[in-house]
C-alpha cells in the first residue's frame, strides 16, 4: 500500500524526539522537505500529516462526517470537558445551535461598545502607569482586555484577570500540550505526580471562577440576551437548556479559547508592527482619516488595511496552529489509503507558510490580503478559524474585536521592538516563548 514519506527516525520510538524537543519546527521542516503528505511514527502509532488545501477540504468539509476529534484531544477534555471545541457528532450540532444567535450581525454590533470602552480603559491605564522605560507587557495586557470583553459581552460579568489566573491558564495549557502533542507516553492524569497535582489544582482554581460566573448569572440575570442566558434558556423551542455540567464545559471553553486566541493574535500583530514601522504608519494613516472622534462599529468598513494586518498576522501565527482528527472508516487522501481509526493531523501554521501557496512565506506582508489578491487565493489555503461545518462560530466577533483594538492602540501609541526574535511556543494555542514586551511612545 502506498504510504507517505517519513523523515529520518530513531529506532523503536520513531519521531517522538522531534515532537518532544521542537514540534513546531519539526513539522515545518518535515513538510518543507517531504511535501504535502508525511507519515510520522511514534512507537506503533502512525500519524498521517497533510499540508495541502485539497486534503484540508476533504477532511474538514467534503468527508467531515467520517472524521471525529483525535485521541489527542483527550487531555483537553480534562479541562474543557465536552464543550463545543471537543465535542463531536449530533451533540456538537446541538451545542452549536446555542451559539448562533449570540454571534449574529446585530449581536456583534452591540458588543463593539464594550470593545471600545475596554480599549479606552486599557490605554488610559497605560498612560497612567507608564514608567521611564516606556515598556508594556503586551502579552498580559492583551489577555486582560480580551478576557474583560468576553466576560462583559457573553456572560455580562467583569472578570478580574489577576496574576493567579494568568499562571493557572498557562499551566493547564502547557500540561495539555505536553500530552496532546509533545509526549503522549506519560503517566495517567490521575497519578499523583507533581505535574499532575499542579494541573488539577489549577483546574480547580479555574473551576471556581467558572462556577462563580454561572452562580452570579442565576442570582442576578441583568442581561437575559447574552450567551450564558441562552445556554440556560434557549429561544429555540426544540432546544433544552444546558445542565450544570454542560454549562460548566461551555463556559470553560469560551473562557479559555475565546480570549486566549484573540489575545495571542493581537500580541503577535503588535510585535510585527513594532518591527515594521512602514506598515505601522499605514495602519495609522488609515485610522487618522477617520478623525479624532471615537471609533464605531461602522468604521470596520473603513479599516480595511488594519483587517489585512490581522489576517497576515494569523497567516504567520495562526491562533490554533494544529488540528487532529481520526477517521471512522477507511479513506483516501491525496492518493494515500488511510486505514480506519488512523490519526490524521493538519497544521494551519505549516499550511500558511507553504511556499506553494504563499510565496516568500516568511515575510510579513499585509498586501497579500488586499481585495484583489484575496479573490485569487486558493480555497482552504488560509484556515485561521478552521474550515467546513466546524468553522469557528465566533470568527466575526473576533475580527471585529481585534481590528478595533489594534486601530485604537496604533492611533494612541507608536510601538517598537529591538530585541532578539521571539519564538513560538507549542501550546494548544500559539503563544510566544516568554511574554512580548514592547517599547511604546505616545503619539
Amino acid at each position: 500500500m502506498k504510504v507517505p514519506p517519513s523523515p529520518k527516525s530513531t529506532p523503536i520510538i520513531g519521531h517522538l524526539g522531534g515532537f518532544k524537543n521542537d514540534p513546531i519546527n519539526f513539522m515545518l521542516d518535515s513538510s518543507k522537505e517531504l511535501g504535502d503528505a508525511v507519515l510520522f511514527k511514534l512507537l506503533n502509532k502512525k500519524i498521517y500529516f497533510f499540508n495541502h488545501p485539497d486534503a484540508i477540504k476533504h477532511v474538514m468539509q467534503t468527508n467531515y462526517k467520517n472524521y471525529i476529534k483525535s485521541p489527542g484531544y483527550k487531555p483537553l477534555r480534562l479541562l474543557g470537558g465536552m464543550g463545543i471545541f471537543t465535542n463531536d457528532g449530533e451533540e456538537w450540532v446541538r451545542r452549536r445551535k446555542f451559539y448562533q444567535p449570540a454571534f449574529s450581525y446585530n449581536s456583534i454590533q452591540s458588543y463593539s461598545s464594550a470593545v471600545l470602552q475596554n480599549a479606552n480603559e486599557m490605554l488610559a491605564n497605560w498612560e497612567e502607569k507608564n514608567n521611564a522605560s516606556n515598556e508594556i507587557n503586551i502579552s498580559i495586557e492583551m489577555m486582560k482586555i480580551t478576557m474583560n470583553i468576553i466576560g462583559e459581552t457573553l456572560f455580562s460579568t467583569r472578570i478580574d484577570y489577576g496574576s493567579g489566573l494568568w499562571k493557572d491558564t498557562t499551566l493547564v495549557l502547557e500540561w495539555i500540550s505536553e500530552r496532546a502533542l509533545r509526549n503522549p507516553f506519560v503517566l495517567p492524569a490521575n497519578w499523583p505526580t507533581k505535574k499532575n497535582r499542579d494541573f488539577h489544582k489549577a483546574v480547580k482554581s479555574l473551576n471556581e471562577v467558572i462556577y462563580k460566573i454561572i452562580e452570579d448569572k442565576k442570582k442576578n440575570n441583568s442581561n437575559p440576551d447574552d450567551l450564558l442566558s441562552r445556554f440556560m434558556n434557549p429561544e429555540e423551542k426544540n432546544l433544552v437548556g444546558l445542565n450544570e455540567k454542560e454549562l460548566r464545559d461551555e463556559v470553560m471553553t469560551i473562557f479559555i479559547a475565546g480570549h486566549e486566541t484573540s489575545a495571542n493574535v493581537l500580541s503577535w500583530a503588535l510585535y510585527l508592527l513594532a518591527q515594521n514601522q512602514d506598515i505601522q504608519e499605514k495602519v495609522l494613516a488609515e485610522v487618522e482619516i477617520l478623525g479624532n472622534r471615537e471609533l464605531t462599529f461602522e468604521d470596520l468598513h473603513h479599516l480595511i488595511y488594519t483587517g489585512q494586518v490581522i489576517n497576515e498576522t494569523m497567516r504567520l501565527y495562526p491562533p490554533v496552529w494544529h488540528l487532529g482528527r481520526m477517521n471512522l472508516a477507511e479513506d483516501e487522501i491525496l492518493g494515500y489509503k488511510i486505514p480506519a481509526g488512523s490519526h490524521v493531523r493538519m497544521s494551519p501554521l505549516t499550511l500558511h507558510r507553504n511556499e506553494n501557496y504563499w510565496p516568500d512565506a516568511e515575510k510579513f506582508d499585509p498586501e497579500r490580503f488586499s481585495i484583489e489578491k484575496t479573490a485569487k487565493q486558493i480555497p482552504f489555503s488560509f484556515i485561521p478559524f478552521g474550515a467546513g461545518p466546524r468553522l469557528c462560530a465566533g470568527r466575526n466577533f473576533a475580527m471585529m474585536e481585534m481590528v478595533l483594538i489594534l486601530a485604537k492602540c496604533i492611533r494612541k501609541y507608536q510601538f517598537s521592538y529591538h530585541g532578539d526574535p521571539i519564538e513560538m511556543a507549542p501550546l494548544m494555542t500559539l503563544r510566544s516563548k516568554g511574554d512580548i514586551v514592547l517599547t511604546v511612545k505616545k503619539r
